[in-house]
């Protein structure tokens, strides 16, 4: 199962919806995780933290909405 998420209105929304730590809990029930470019980087999170974890960062945010079967986000 794919689990994807992009980011939110960053004038509204500061949080995220998947950090670091929550994708290793992710990968090790064997889901696939999609997310944004830049995703964690107003939180000081890098793309290579969330690629170390075994995720998946696309410059295409359809992309990820398109072949997720679970979007999560906060709002």
């Amino acid at each position: 199962m794919k689990i994807g998420s992009v980011l939110e209105n960053q004038d509204i929304e500061k949080r995220i919806a998947i950090t670091p730590d929550i994708t290793k809990k992710y990968t090790s029930l064997g889901f696939e995780i999609s997310l944004s470019e830049n995703y964690g980087s107003h939180l000081g999170i890098t793309d290579q933290q969330y690629r170390d974890g075994g995720v998946k960062i696309l410059k295409d945010e359809k992309e990820i909405l398109n072949s997720s079967d679970v979007i999560v986000q906060l709002s």
